[in-house]
């Protein structure tokens, strides 16, 4: 095992983030507002990674983010004209309506660490398999579509 591998997990990765936030944070008491623009965020960055999801699944592709080799193609249409990677985006905005409902500035912490590491370490080593594995053909969709937004 790859010393760095944990950090290639999305879900161990996210749910670290998630931990983080609840102990950096101490939580103020929410607000009616902060709450409901918190749930907001929340269930966009659900429709958003559900979207995604959903897509990869229309396309007969692999889901798995361990083995972005697999990939049998190169999935452009619905949310994937908006961003290339829509299911990490709506993790992250996951955490960020909970970060709101928090109310506390410290919770974003965790959010920017959430993109930063997979960034890093999981969405370019899935551009790398996939540029292998596709050449031009996904050369052109990373020159035409934002890596997040």
């Amino acid at each position: 095992m790859e010393p760095l591998s944990i950090l290639r997990s999305p879900p161990v990765v996210g749910l670290a983030s998630l931990a983080a936030q609840r102990l950096l944070s101490r939580g103020s008491s929410t607000s009616p507002a902060t709450s409901l623009l918190g749930a907001a965020v929340a269930v966009a960055g659900l429709g958003v990674a559900a979207a995604g999801i959903r897509e990869i699944r229309a396309a007969g592709t692999t889901l798995d983010p361990t083995r972005p080799a697999d990939a049998s193609k190169v999935v452009r249409q619905g949310i994937y004209r908006y961003s290339r990677n829509p299911i990490y985006l709506g993790d992250a905005l996951l955490l960020a309506g909970y970060a709101i409902h928090r109310r506390d500035l410290l919770a974003i912490l965790p959010v920017a660490g959430f993109v930063g590491v997979i960034d890093t370490f999981q969405v370019s080593a899935e551009e790398e398999a996939l540029r292998d594995r596709f050449g031009s053909t996904y050369g052109d969709y990373v020159a035409s579509v934002r890596r997040w937004l």
